[in-house]
């Protein structure tokens, strides 16, 4: 599936009427948070996925309220616009203090900056995606959700990422991918992994609102460092 066919096809998962109609449904938790009138669509990813040598997988996005969103009157285009180029600085979508509100995002910046060696500018160093393509707050109905999502989404996501390098941000991201992918995940850094589309080095970090220690260097050494940064020369 190409880029925008893929990004449009996620914002309108048919999965979300089949949950609304069975309360067994595995999505039924997460889609039935919001009545349908106030429903926000599943976010695809944020940021040049196709171009960007990070990208950050973590469990679901957050509702916010300081954050526009692409309500059903936008056009194919306008959508696509607006998650490819959300963080551009010139695409009048998220502004510095929009960004900077939102803890998770300045968190990943962060992260991706200290994987650089160089400040990291969101949308073009690095992408974000998550296993759960609904909004909710504190995970809620991600358990439920998350193996029918990703498995409906997780490779195609994957496939159409430019990225060298993929960070898994927390539990959900850590234990799904690295069954999936095969993976120790008592092991924060994995390199030459067998991901759709291409080898990559997948690093797992604890997830930006966990308590304690979450900086790359608490998990990375000098030399593993060394190896990520020179898969992005």
């Amino acid at each position: 599936m190409e880029r925008d066919e893929l990004l449009l096809a996620i914002t309108r998962c048919p999965e979300i009427e089949r949950a609304r109609g069975d309360a067994g449904h595995p999505c039924a938790r997460i889609v039935g948070l919001r009545p349908p009138d106030q429903f926000q669509a599943p976010e695809p990813w944020r940021g040049h996925i196709d171009a960007a040598p990070i990208l950050f997988v973590s469990s679901n996005p957050s509702i916010r309220g300081s954050e526009p969103f692409p309500p059903a009157g936008w056009t194919d285009q306008d959508i696509i616009d607006y998650y490819q180029r959300c963080f551009d600085e010139n695409a009048g979508h998220i502004s510095h203090s929009i960004y900077n509100s939102v803890r998770f995002w300045t968190a990943v910046r962060a992260r991706a900056t200290e994987i650089l060696g160089r400040t990291a500018v969101p949308g073009a160093d690095f992408a974000l995606t998550e296993l759960v393509h609904c909004k909710s707050k504190g995970e809620y109905g991600v358990a439920e959700a998350l193996q029918t999502c990703a498995a409906q989404w997780l490779n195609p996501v994957i496939q159409v990422s430019a990225a060298a390098i993929v960070v898994l941000l927390g539990q959900h991201a850590r234990d799904h991918c690295a069954a999936r992918w095969g993976l120790d995940k008592s092991q924060p850094v994995h390199f030459g992994v067998a991901t759709p589309g291409r080898e990559r080095a997948v690093v797992i970090l604890p997830h930006p609102n966990a308590r304690g220690k979450r900086k790359v260097e608490h998990f990375v050494d000098s030399d593993q460092l060394q190896r990520l940064r020179a898969l992005l020369r």
